[in-house]
Order: C-alpha cells, then sequence, then structure tokens
C-alpha cells in the first residue's frame, strides 16, 4: 500500500479524489466506492495489510467462484477492473484512463441518410431501440469498408465487394459475424425494394456457416432466491424501491425494460391486476398482480418514492429524482444478486436469470408451456421450450435404466476379450 496511506479508509477516500480529478461522473465514482468497500472488507476480514493484484484475484474467486476472466461475466468483469484500478492507484498513486464503452457510431455523410431512413423504418415496425442500436453498429462498420474501398455511393457495391467485405468483417468472432451479415442482407433489400440499387444484391451475400450453440438459461433456486430477499435492507429508501424491483423480476418475469417503464395506470389496484406493454415485443400482457408484490409497491409509494409528478413509478432517489432507466435496473439487481453471497459462479445475475428463475419454478410446478408463453409473452411456444431445458426433474423422471450386460458376454470366447 502506497506509504503516504496508512489505512483503507485514506486509500478509498485518496483513490476516489482521483476519480474527481479524472472528471469521472458522482455515479461512476458511486460505483467504484460500492467495488472498494466490498474489496476492503474482504481484506480486512482475511487480515490481508497489502493490497495487489494476486489478492484481488483470490477475492475474484471468493466471490464468483472462479478466476478465470475469460469465465467472468460483462458485469464481473467490470468489477475486477474496478479492484485493479484500487490496486495500480495503491502502487503507483495513478489509475487507467476510462475508455467510453459506449462510442457513437458517427456514419459517413453520403451513407448516413439511407441508413437513418432504414432505421426509421424498422422503427416503425416495432423494433425495438437495443436492436436498432445493434443494426446502427453493422451498418457504421459497412460504411467504415465502403470508405476504406474508396467507394462513395451505395450504387458502386457490386458481388465481389461483398464477398471482401464478409471475408474481412469479424474473421475469429463467427457470431458477430452472422450477426452482421445479417443486417447487411436486410438492408441491402430494402435499398432494392425503394430502388436505390438496381440489383438485389441481398442472396449475395455470402452465407457463413454459423451455427448457435444453445445455452442453458441461467436460474436460481427457490432457497438462493430467498436468500437474495433476505439480503435487502428493507428499512432504507432505496432497499424499499429495490425489493419491490426484484420481486416484478421474479414473481411476473418482468424485464428490466417492462420495469422501468412501468407507470401507475398499468396498476389496476382494484382489479388486482398489471396490465402493460412490453418493450422488446410490443405484446400486451395482463397479469394477476400478486399480493406480497402489490403490497411490495404500495409500501415503496406510501414510505420511499420521492414526491413528484412523474408517471413513471421508480424513481432516483437523487434530484432531480428522474426515472431509472433499464440499465439501472440491471444493475442494481447484479448488485443485489452478488452481494447477498449467492454462489453466482458461471451464472448471468440480472433480471433475466430471475425472469428464467420464475419460468422454471412454473415448470417443475406441473405449468403447461401454453401459460407460460402467455405470462412471458413469448410470441411463440417454441421460444417457452427453451425453458424445458432446465427442467432437470422431469428429465429425470424420463430417464430409463440401462440393462445389466449378463455375464455371457464376458465369457465370450472363454472370456478372452475381457480378461
Amino acid at each position: 500500500m502506497n506509504t503516504d496511506l496508512n489505512t483503507f479508509d485514506e486509500l478509498v477516500l485518496a483513490a476516489s479524489r482521483h476519480l474527481q480529478n479524472l472528471g469521472r461522473s458522482e455515479e461512476s465514482i458511486r460505483i467504484y466506492l460500492w467495488a472498494w468497500g466490498r474489496f476492503c472488507k474482504y481484506m480486512e476480514n482475511s487480515k490481508i495489510k497489502e493490497c495487489s493484484e494476486g489478492v484481488v484475484m483470490k477475492y475474484i474467486e471468493a466471490t464468483y467462484g472462479q478466476s478465470e476472466v475469460k469465465n467472468l461475466t460483462h458485469y464481473q468483469k467490470d468489477h475486477l477492473r474496478q479492484c485493479l484500478c484500487l490496486v495500480q492507484f495503491s502502487e503507483a498513486g495513478s489509475m487507467p484512463i476510462y475508455i467510453d464503452r459506449k462510442p457513437k457510431y458517427e456514419i459517413v455523410d453520403f451513407f448516413r441518410p439511407i441508413v437513418d431512413e432504414y432505421l426509421e423504418h424498422k422503427r416503425k415496425m416495432r423494433v425495438s431501440e437495443i436492436t436498432l442500436r445493434a443494426h446502427r453498429l453493422h451498418l457504421y462498420q459497412f460504411s467504415e469498408y465502403l470508405v476504406s474501398r474508396d467507394l462513395n455511393s451505395i450504387a458502386f457495391l457490386s458481388p465481389l465487394e461483398l464477398t471482401y467485405y464478409a471475408s474481412e468483417i469479424y474473421p475469429d468472432a463467427p457470431a458477430s459475424k452472422n450477426a452482421n451479415l445479417i443486417v447487411i442482407r436486410r438492408f441491402l433489400n430494402y435499398l432494392y425494394n425503394k430502388e436505390y440499387i438496381k440489383r438485389n444484391l441481398f442472396q449475395l451475400v455470402p452465407k457463413d456457416n454459423y451455427r448457435q450453440q444453445a445455452k442453458l438459461p441461467s436460474v436460481y433456486s427457490k432457497e438462493e432466491i430467498r436468500q437474495i430477499f433476505d439480503s435487502i435492507d428493507r428499512s432504507t429508501t432505496i432497499g424499499k424501491r429495490n425489493y419491490a424491483v426484484i420481486l416484478l423480476a421474479v414473481r411476473l418475469g418482468m424485464r428490466a425494460s417492462d420495469i422501468s417503464t412501468l407507470e401507475f395506470r398499468n396498476i389496476k389496484w382494484a382489479a388486482n391486476q398489471i396490465s402493460f406493454t412490453q418493450m422488446k415485443t410490443g405484446r400486451n400482457i395482463l397479469l394477476p398482480l400478486p399480493t406480497d408484490v402489490g403490497e411490495s409497491i404500495i409500501n415503496y409509494l406510501k414510505n420511499s418514492r420521492p414526491v413528484s409528478e412523474e408517471k413513471r413509478i421508480f424513481l432516483s432517489p437523487r434530484n432531480p429524482h428522474k426515472p431509472i432507466d433499464s440499465e439501472a435496473i440491471s444493475h442494481l439487481v447484479n448488485k443485489i444478486i452478488v452481494s447477498s453471497g449467492v454462489k453466482v459462479g458461471n451464472r448471468k445475475s440480472g433480471p433475466h436469470a430471475l425472469r428464467h428463475s420464475m419460468a422454471n419454478f412454473m415448470i417443475n410446478g406441473g405449468t403447461t408451456l401454453p401459460v407460460i408463453a402467455e405470462v412471458l409473452g413469448h410470441a411463440s411456444i417454441q421460444t417457452s421450450m427453451n425453458y424445458l431445458r432446465i427442467d432437470v426433474e422431469s428429465m429425470r423422471q424420463c430417464a430409463s435404466e440401462i440393462p445389466l450386460v449378463p455375464v455371457s458376454f464376458y465369457e465370450q470366447k472363454g472370456g478372452e476379450f475381457y480378461g
């Protein structure tokens, strides 16, 4: 530890001032302080006096059940980076310069109008903003390629250029390449239908052989969910809000985007129902409002929610008390799950994992797939069938006993093969 800093508290205070000097926002500094607080508590409990990279990796393994960086989730890697920043500050009095992870993809002038038109077309088709941002990234990469090839007009596109592009984009990331080429195909088809290009190049974009491997949804057991609930301090303002948020994710399977946009008009108190339109799918959902969920929302509204004319229910406790967005919902759920003491391991630790957990409870309780699809707002039962892969108990019931091999099999030809 820096010899000028005698205690962890002094180190954290000096490091936070360094972040202020770097121009970090209050919210960013708050996240760092939370991460450093947990790390320092681990060091104190372990009676470790010198923080180092090796200590950080031991802390990460003790917290998440592993120290392999490649196996950590995005959130866990962020936590690791924040702890390593404290170590570097302790050793050198500085931290790495922050690189914005959300760059604004500035598409070149000649290409921008047609991309904006295409994205507006997709928006009118009720494509989510998250998907639109992904589309913009892929089209930005396409435009950068065109510029590098001195193609200043979409009319100069040719099958050969598309072949070159497909061979260069994401050479070591087949999933990203596949997603990118899908967007380019749809974009070219749109250009042809609008007569911006004379030839339909849609079918000339090379096909890749990518096949997505099915992944098991991350789920938590009832005991783990109970531990997560018990870890929330409901005596505090933020605790009351967070408890209601977690309940909505676990009991109703709501996504972060739907929780963040929930308004007073969506709750039908007289009928004990909750009605909302899913942000991702645009589907109208009507669900019964469980007593514990309703009571948690009432508790938050009566005792914790800031006075505001805002229509959305969940607000930031800090002025000017703006509605919390979906990213903030995901972050607070991550924070709650990780700090609850539940061993996360390789599992996701966001609202979607709680949504999967709810579906798992329904399957194990014998709920039929059509009902699960209706509750989750799936457009197709095929989507809900993915959850069958996590119904371990049902799989066990389907297992057949392996018949014993008769002794005579091993005694063939005097047993010379198996002696």
